[in-house]
């Protein structure tokens, strides 16, 4: 995480508490600070239930609800001094993280609910905390809010880590917003209504769907790990019995997914082409195949024969998925297809060949081409770019190729490959007989 990033974020958030003017109403004043430190309480207990999630670390929690209840209660002065203190008192006694980290959180918070204020005040939203009124712009100001505080740790992470940014802003921007946080932050406008109404009581009530949103988010984090470590379990049990090919599909989904964001395609194709392409040896599984897989050298034409029967049964082993589309069964069925229609199981040529299928052949032979067998020696970036040239057409789609050529990401990706390959003692000058693929 950039200090220099951080240390702004920071000093913008002292700036927005140190310019507001914290007044305290002179009619009802124990009323008053009974509804913020409530807010304040449930805004502490909320993070305390927080979950850990995938993308560096970060932490989501319900806590925006009573945060975004503090400005129809309170008002933005005193919202910003709930969320603020509730993040603050979490992240250095709950979670005890580093400094660095705690500024961020508690920042985000800050700045995130001044803005949301704004837009809210600014477009006729009012607050109370003794009548309960709240207008449309509500909802504008709980967009803003979300893409204030998920912009920031998208930023954060962004320069903190080596990943693809991209990828890193589709994570918490596209799940945070759309699937989860801005349908439960509804609940913002309840609380603050039950609150008004039957004070701790409507507090209490509100506690039970708070409960049922942070358990819809375990199940969901929980669910997506569940998936990946059993899909990688399966790639894993495969790839052991060939000690070549250890860590291949994971390259080949890595190439296939910078490949298929290269050429403009969508989130939701690039997901399903990067899982096909994680997928797309799972038939290698089946005991007829191992003896080939652990042969160090050619295969008979009747080896061959078998070993061309596997992206069926790869496809017919993704088709038992319920949960991924078809197009992902489609994609490995066709992964071996040549674009001159010479390939297998079907024969079908150019366009005929699913866009993901033509996309994983690439990755799949061009990690095959940069790693060492035993029959060869791994080839780099100028050997690998010239045979992928010289077979387009014919094993692979022109197009995709001119895509490949031009991506700095997946240059980078091979580079990265060859510098682990260089260092294990590897030597990747070697000539690349033939561009068949088991």
């Amino acid at each position: 995480m950039t200090v220099g990033y951080v240390t702004a974020l920071g000093t913008l958030a002292v700036v927005l508490l140190a310019l507001s003017v914290f007044d305290v109403p002179t009619i009802d004043t124990a009323t008053f600070w009974r509804t913020f430190g409530t807010l304040l309480a449930l805004g502490v207990a909320a993070e305390m239930v927080s979950l850990q999630t995938s993308l560096g670390g970060a932490t989501t929690a319900v806590s925006f609800v009573p945060y975004l209840a503090s400005i129809l209660l309170l008002g933005p002065q005193w919202a910003m001094l709930v969320a603020g203190a509730s993040e603050f008192t979490a992240e250095t006694l709950i979670r005890r993280k580093p400094l660095i980290k705690v500024v961020h959180n508690t920042s985000k918070e800050i700045v995130a609910i001044f803005l949301a204020a704004t837009v809210y005040g600014g477009l006729g939203g009012t607050y109370s905390f003794v009548e309960f009124t709240v207008a449309p712009a509500l909802l504008l100001a709980t967009l803003t809010y979300f893409l204030v505080t998920n912009g920031s740790t998208a930023i954060a992470l962004s320069l903190s880590t080596t990943d693809d940014r991209s990828d890193i802003w589709r994570a918490v921007l596209g799940q945070g917003i759309i699937q989860h946080d801005l349908m439960a932050s509804s609940l913002s406008v309840l609380l603050a209504f039950l609150y008004i109404e039957l004070n701790l009581f409507g507090v209490l009530l509100i506690i039970v769907p708070l409960f049922f949103v942070r358990h819809a988010h375990h199940a969901n984090l929980k669910l997506e790990v569940a998936n990946r470590e059993l899909l990688s379990l399966m790639v894993k049990s495969i790839e052991a019995r060939d000690p070549y090919t250890s860590g291949h599909s994971l390259r080949v989904a890595a190439y296939a997914k910078a490949l298929a964001r290269a050429i403009g395609l969508a989130q939701k194709e690039v997901q399903q082409i990067e899982t096909a392409a994680l997928l797309h040896d799972v038939g290698k599984i089946y005991e007829e195949y191992a003896p080939i897989l652990r042969k160090e050298g050619p295969m008979t034409p009747e080896e061959l024969r078998l070993m061309q029967t596997h992206p069926i049964r790869s496809a017919d082993l993704v088709g038992t998925i319920s949960t991924l589309p078809e197009g992902v069964r489609d994609c490995v069925r066709h992964h071996h297809e040549n674009f001159d229609g010479s390939g297998y199981p079907d024969g079908v040529a150019g366009d005929e060949i699913p866009l993901g299928s033509r996309i994983i052949m690439i990755a799949d032979t061009s990690d095959a081409m940069t790693t060492d067998r035993p029959y060869r020696k791994a080839l780099g970036i100028d050997r690998l770019l010239a045979e992928l040239d010289d077979h387009a057409g014919t094993q692979f789609d022109p197009e995709l190729v001119d895509a490949f050529r031009s991506s700095s990401v997946l240059r980078r990706l091979i580079e990265e490959r060859q510098r682990l390959l260089v260092r294990s003692g590897g030597d990747t000058q070697g000539r690349f007989p033939s561009l068949a693929v088991r």
